[in-house]
């Protein structure tokens, strides 16, 4: 495959991450086609990181296109995350053990009588 057309591939995938992300928040069903679109993407991004570095020279603007649309959708994901803590938060009271970091791990914040070892 033809280095610029695997890179505007993998652009096109970009932008539709970025379009389902937006839309995961709205409709839970999305969350399989966003996960099939993350796969296509490490395929593609795979073959681009095998290629020669050679042969992207001349394609710099395509390069900072495809670098801004994943920075865009690192921090959507982020600001998503952030989301439903808030909801959480909301739902649970802050004061809740259970809290959710950026990067979606569980941890216990505090020691309650419920999570407290016998």
């Amino acid at each position: 495959m033809e280095v610029k057309h695997i890179l505007e591939s993998y652009k096109n995938l970009l932008q539709k991450e970025n379009s389902l992300l937006i839309k995961s928040l709205q409709d839970s069903t999305i969350s399989q086609e966003l996960l099939e679109v993350v796969e296509k993407k490490e395929d593609l991004l795979k073959q681009i990181l095998g290629l020669d570095p050679g042969a992207v020279e001349g394609l710099e603007e395509e390069l900072a296109t495809i670098d801004m649309w994943m920075e865009r959708n690192r921090i959507l994901a982020i600001e998503n995350i952030e989301f439903v803590n808030e909801i959480f938060d909301a739902i649970y009271a802050k004061n809740s053990s259970t809290q959710y970091t950026k990067d979606g791990t569980i941890y216990n914040k505090k020691e309650h009588i419920f999570n407290k070892k016998a």
